[in-house]
C-alpha cells in the first residue's frame, strides 16, 4: 500500500474507539506508527540497488517497527503535555502492526521475522490499493458514534471478504492445476494491483514458467509470457556472483535466459512477480566474454532501461 493508505487506516484503527483529533498524542502516534515502516525510503539516497535490499525488511519486521514505536513517542513526549507513554506507545504500535499486516497480505510481502531471517512472508490476497478496506476506514473516521451492530456489520464484512479472497485465491489455483496438468512443479497466485476481480499467476511446470492473469468471474484468461526453462553452467556460476545471490535473495520467482551474441554471452535474469503493460519491472543482466569470464554485471530495477553497475567486487569462489 502507498504511505496514505497507510495513513487512513491508522486513523480508522484509532478511530474505532476514539475521536480523532491533533491534540491527541496518541490519534497521532497511531497515523504515524501505521506509516513509519516505510521510512526505509530514506535508503533510496543510495540508490535502488541498497534501498530494494532493505525495503520491507528491517523497519516492517516486529523488532523493527516496535523500536520505531518507541522512538516516535519519545519525540511526541517532548511536544504534548498530559502525556501516556504507555498508551501513545500502544496505538503507535498499533498503527505500525497495521501496516506490516496489510503489506503481508498483499504481494509483496514483508521480513516479519527479521533478523532472524530475510525472508519476506506475504498471504498474497488483498491488492496494493484495496477499496473495501479503504471505504471501510472511511466509515470508521467520519460516521460517529456507532452502536454494537455497526462495529458488529465492520467485523462481520472483513472477515467474509477476507474468507472470500481466500476462497476465490484457491479456486482459482485449483483451476489452473487442472489447465496445466501433470508438468506443474509449483503455482502462485496473486492479486491484480488494481482489479478486484484479476489475478496474476506464475505456473513453474518441468519446462517452462507460464505468467499470465484469469478473471475470476468471467475465468478469461490471457497468458502474458511463456518462458522456457534454460540450464547452464554458466548460469549456476552467475548464481553464484554478488548480483546473482542479491537477485536470488530478492525474488523467489524469476526467469533466467542465455543469450548468444557474436563476442559475448549474455546471463538475463527477470523476476517474474512484477509488471508494467506486460513488460517486467526488474532485470539483472551479466555480459560474459568468449572465455567465459565475467566482464560486466548490471542491475536494472523497476525497467530495463535502468542500470546500475555491479561488476563482480564480491564474487564467491565458484570452484
Amino acid at each position: 500500500m502507498d504511505p496514505i493508505s497507510h495513513g487512513v487506516i491508522g486513523l480508522a484503527l484509532y478511530s474505532l474507539g476514539h475521536t480523532p483529533a491533533l491534540s491527541s498524542a496518541a490519534c497521532l502516534g497511531a497515523v504515524i506508527g501505521s506509516i513509519s515502516p516505510d521510512f526505509d525510503i530514506i535508503t533510496r539516497v543510495k540508490g535502488d540497488y541498497v534501498y530494494l535490499n532493505h525495503h520491507r525488511v528491517e523497519s516492517h519486521s516486529i523488532p523493527g517497527f516496535a523500536l520505531i514505536s518507541g522512538l516516535t513517542t519519545i519525540i511526541l513526549s517532548l511536544i504534548y503535555n498530559n502525556f501516556s507513554f504507555y498508551e501513545v506507545f500502544l496505538w503507535t504500535f498499533l498503527g505500525g502492526l497495521s501496516h506490516t499486516l496489510f503489506d503481508y497480505f498483499n504481494s509483496y510481502g514483508v521480513a516479519l521475522l527479521y533478523p532472524f531471517n530475510r525472508k519476506k512472508y506475504s498471504s498474497n490476497l488483498l491488492m496494493i490499493y484495496d477499496p473495501v478496506f479503504m471505504l471501510l476506514s472511511l466509515f470508521s473516521i467520519i460516521f460517529k458514534p456507532r452502536g454494537v451492530l455497526a462495529y458488529t456489520g465492520m467485523a462481520v464484512i472483513v472477515s467474509s471478504y477476507l474468507l472470500y479472497r481466500w476462497l476465490d485465491k484457491s479456486r482459482i489455483k485449483r483451476k489452473l492445476a487442472g489447465i496445466y496438468g501433470d508438468s506443474v512443479r509449483s503455482i502462485i497466485v496473486m492479486p491484480s494491483d488494481f482489479n478486484l476481480f484479476k489475478w496474476d499467476y506464475i505456473v513453474d511446470s518441468d519446462s517452462h514458467y507460464i505468467v499470465g492473469e484469469i478473471n475470476s468471474v468471467t475465468n478469461a484468461m490471457n497468458i502474458v509470457k511463456k518462458l522456457k526453462k534454460v540450464a547452464s553452467p554458466i548460469i549456476e556460476k552467475s548464481l553464484k556472483h554478488q548480483l546473482g545471490i542479491y537477485f536470488e535473495n530478492f525474488t523467489p520467482f524469476f526467469h533466467t535466459d542465455l543469450i548468444e551474441e557474436k563476442e559475448k554471452l549474455i546471463v538475463r535474469m527477470t523476476d517474474l512477480r512484477y509488471r508494467i503493460k506486460n513488460e517486467f519491472k526488474h532485470h539483472a543482466s551479466f555480459y560474459y566474454n568468449q572465455e567465459e569470464r565475467l566482464v560486466r554485471s548490471v542491475f536494472h530495477p523497476f525497467s530495463q532501461k535502468n542500470n546500475i553497475e555491479i561488476y563482480c567486487q564480491k564474487s564467491v569462489d565458484i570452484h
